[in-house]
């Protein structure tokens, strides 16, 4: 199997601007804007490699991640705002961490911080920090300006805007580096166009494959992460499908579309307030409601862009064979083996996990609720005793694969308690 038809290097940027929409839209068409002007400025450099400016393009739509953590997105998007360290500290984490992008993930760090007062560090992350923090305070500045200005007028106000800050705010390199860019390519022009897609600021995306399995568990770790109760949810979900369907002699090409469809199956669960995620309690119809509609959310941020076979196994993992589940309310004639067993594997997921309303059920407890669920006819029966012959197994190499990811969940935490107070 030709790995890449799972989900192109071209439908990733798309995957993940989709997902952020579903919290704020705001912060996404920001990060885009942003990417425009530090793109122009990368060009006049020269002196980055294609792959670090797509890097740092990506990097720069992503460079107010850590709101999505810290809720700040509405002071963000005002002109000034002087509570910048919180964000900063946790977005430049999150992309240390859990992205690709780690080697540059300090220019996040710094992207508020005044070109003088940057801490020694290397000559590139400087760069990086301050053509982001330059785009930043420059699309924040053209908002009010676009409907009211002509280009001209825009361009005569951000000059006269770049003139007016305080010394040591930006270098003289980078302050002549973006008037060279709006000289050679009217990136600030371009500011006035009300949609910017990504492929227009960089054309061709190019990620290998560990790559973009990277970028698709960062927006998994972006809505696990919102709670410690389901940090690891995603991941040990998509760990007991695969280690069932290797039980079950699933052949491994069938092994890879199950471990992509586990690995999306809750992308939607983004757009569902954290107070129905996490309520403590059995939820209200209404609200019961609203949580059904992260399968729908999935579907819309995945759009066509992963296998279909992915996308079905992430989309049908609520399913159950008598019709009961939803979105669809499918029967096993209309489902793939592929499909129940993550669909299983969910349910037992969330049986072993922790949630603000509940403990950690037994191994006990957990294969008496699944098997009872086959006898009713809604759980493939055939997957349940497999899980039940080899459930210790199953558990323990799942717990050795979610070690790591807690690791890294509690050293963030630690790490951002101790960068607030070295900065605030």
């Amino acid at each position: 199997m030709n790995e890449r038809v799972v989900i192109k290097s071209e439908d990733i940027v798309g995957v993940i601007q989709r997902t952020l929409n579903e919290v704020d839209t705001r912060l996404v068409e920001h990060g885009i804007r942003v990417a425009l002007l530090v793109s122009g400025m990368l060009k006049v450099d020269g002196g980055f490699t294609e792959k670090e400016r797509q890097d740092i393009c990506i990097l720069s739509v992503l460079h107010d991640i850590g709101a999505y953590k810290t809720e700040e997105i509405d002071r963000l998007v005002q002109f000034e705002t002087h509570d910048v360290w919180e964000h900063s500290i946790y977005g430049y984490l999150f992309l240390r961490y859990l992205s690709p992008l780690d080697e540059w993930a300090e220019g996040v760090l710094y992207h508020h911080v005044p070109y003088e007062k940057i801490p020694n560090t290397r000559e590139e992350i400087k760069k990086t920090a301050q053509m982001i923090n330059l785009a930043d305070r420059l699309e924040i500045f053209s908002r009010s300006a676009r409907s009211e200005m002509s280009s001209k007028q825009m361009w005569e106000a951000a000059e006269e805007y770049l003139r007016k800050r305080p010394k040591g705010q930006f270098s003289e390199e980078i302050l002549q580096c973006f008037f060279d860019a709006q000289k050679q390519y009217a990136v600030f022009d371009r500011l006035k166009e009300e949609n910017i897609d990504f492929h227009e600021v960089f054309p061709t995306v190019r990620l290998t494959k560990e790559e973009r399995v990277k970028y698709l568990k960062m927006m998994t770790y972006a809505i696990d992460f919102r709670s410690q109760h389901t940090v690891t949810h995603t991941i040990t979900t998509t760990n007991i499908s695969e280690y069932c369907a290797r039980y079950m002699g699933v052949p491994e090409d069938r092994i890879e579309y199950i471990r992509y469809g586990a690995m999306l199956h809750d992308l939607g669960k983004i757009g569902i307030p954290v107070e129905i995620l996490e309520y403590p309690g059995k939820l209200s119809a209404q609200a019961m409601n609203i949580m059904r509609t992260h399968v729908d959310i999935t579907e819309k941020i995945l759009n066509g862009a992963a296998a279909e076979d992915v996308t079905r196994i992430a989309l049908r993992h609520h399913e159950k064979i008598d019709g009961s589940g939803y979105p669809k309310g499918l029967t096993g004639k209309d489902m793939t083996l592929d499909e129940e067993i993550v669909a299983v594997s969910d349910i037992v997921s969330a049986l072993i996990g922790t949630r603000s309303y509940k403990s950690a059920f037994s191994k006990e407890r957990t294969v008496k609720i699944i098997e009872k669920m086959a006898e009713e006819g809604k759980l493939n029966p055939q997957i349940v005793s497999v899980m039940k012959e080899h459930f210790d197994e199953i558990i323990d190499k799942v717990a050795d694969s979610c070690a790591p990811i807690l690791q890294n969940y509690y050293g963030i935490q630690s790490e951002y308690r101790r960068l607030l107070v070295k900065f605030l």
